[in-house]
């Protein structure tokens, strides 16, 4: 069944899908809606957004700079 298909194609579905799920879980993380919902559900965030708005208006008045990713 898997006679043409070595190791290295593997890795790369692998390398891939990891990819992906670390793009899906940034992106949680960066919008600014309270519930985040990925995958039909298989991934689900809530958060407190005023909160964090309140650390970043904080954060801009004390002149603080965020580190980019």
């Amino acid at each position: 069944m898997f006679e043409g298909i070595d190791g290295v194609f593997f890795i790369t579905i692998a390398t891939l899908s990891c990819g992906f799920f670390g793009l899906v879980i940034r992106y949680c993380l960066k919008s600014k809606c309270e519930n985040i919902s990925c995958c039909y559900g298989l991934i689900s965030v809530k958060r407190n957004v005023e909160l964090e708005t309140q650390e970043e208006i904080r954060e801009m008045e004390l002149g603080i700079k965020e580190e980019k990713v």
